[in-house]
């Protein structure tokens, strides 16, 4: 008995330490960004990001949906899914992002889809405040 309860504590430490370890490496999964894009005219819209996908929603709605990873602590390769930009899905975007101050900002480091790099140039992104949802 006294093996499985050590078997047991020990799994779940170690399943706490993985989650704890994959949520600090990624600081955009699950975060909400507002600001302005060049869309091509200046908008403002709010960035979705989930653990691997962000929602980009002018007016309410989702105007364009990209597949995302993070090639290292401080870089984003992004893609289009779906939605109405000008870029192909082909299209793979690098982009230097940093957090500060609740405060997002992306520097093009390659992007063949140049109505991307231009939504994105010059704009500061600020944190929504994060919602919580009672039972």
């Amino acid at each position: 008995m006294e093996n499985v309860k050590n078997f047991l504590l020990t799994a779940f430490l170690f399943m706490s330490t993985v989650c704890f370890s994959q949520q600090s490496a990624n600081p955009l999964a699950n975060t909400e960004w507002n600001g302005i894009a060049n869309i091509p005219s200046p908008e403002e819209i709010i960035f979705k990001f989930s653990n691997d996908t962000i929602d980009l929603v002018f007016s309410g709605n989702v105007a364009e949906k990209m597949k995302y990873s993070l090639t290292d602590k401080e870089t984003i390769k992004l893609f289009k899914i779906e939605g109405n930009s000008p870029c192909d899905s082909a299209d793979k975007g690098s982009y230097k992002f940093v957090i500060k101050n609740d405060t997002l900002t992306f520097t093009n480091v390659e992007d063949p889809c140049m109505a991307r790099q231009m939504a994105f140039y010059g704009n500061v992104y600020k944190k929504a405040a994060t919602k919580t949802t009672s039972k």
